[in-house]
């Protein structure tokens, strides 16, 4: 059964047509007064969450308690993570997040630096059709899948940042502790519906992550 991040909380729900007009997928109806998530074309991409007055579409994630599932904790922190706090330097977010309960942190934003260096070096040597897009962002991909499959061949075949974060994190952590895969578990801090949605349901990629977390919870 495909995982949908974004739900929709019927109580809440007015009917107002905000999330229609928004909707790029045209994933959403309006049906006995309350707005209905057409699954099969939802992307995932959080649009509606931002634009609803009710607060009536929810992002769900993993819960945290998920972690003392694992001996070996990893947290990986989106960058706009950072952006969250005035008052405290990256340093400072890092260390607090071990004391949340994680062993370990693998920031996000270095994969991204490898992804970008991996990008400048294929596009050299590679022939790709214009324009070359990014395969980073999940809810784009999906949604050239459902509304611009033409360009499909334009998306670059490389890893996100986050699945490369995760990769690297899990195969140091296992070199560093002798732990196998399923004693480690490695979480992505997500400011993204779209993402938390493509751990569950990988877009034909390997999966290195084994859960996701808001920001909020985490901060809370």
């Amino acid at each position: 059964m495909y995982f949908h991040s974004v739900t929709l909380d019927k109580d809440r729900c007015k009917g107002c047509t905000n999330c229609i007009k928004r909707c790029p997928t045209e994933a959403i109806r309006v049906r006995d007064g309350k707005a209905k998530i057409i699954k099969e074309k939802c992307i995932d991409c959080g649009k509606c969450v931002r634009v609803c007055p009710y607060h009536a579409k929810v992002v769900v994630t993993d819960d945290i308690g998920m972690m003392e599932n694992y001996r070996y904790k990893i947290a990986l922190p989106a960058p706009s993570l950072y952006g969250q706090f005035k008052d405290m330097t990256i340093g400072d977010i890092l260390v607090s997040l071990k004391s949340c309960g994680f062993d370990e942190v693998f920031e996000v934003a270095y994969a991204a630096d490898i992804v970008s260096y991996i990008t400048r070096n294929i596009v050299k040597r590679k022939n790709y059709k214009k324009p070359i897009i990014s395969s980073a962002c999940p809810a784009i991909v999906r949604l050239i899948q459902q509304r611009f499959p033409s360009l499909m061949d334009n998306i670059l075949d490389i890893m996100p940042p986050v699945e490369v974060a995760g990769k690297i994190a899990r195969d140091e952590a296992k070199k560093k502790t002798g732990l196998s895969d399923e004693e480690i578990g490695v979480f992505f801090i997500s400011p993204c519906a779209a993402k938390v949605t493509s751990i569950k349901n990988p877009i034909g990629i390997e999966m290195h992550i084994d859960g996701a977390f808001s920001m909020r919870d985490v901060t809370a």
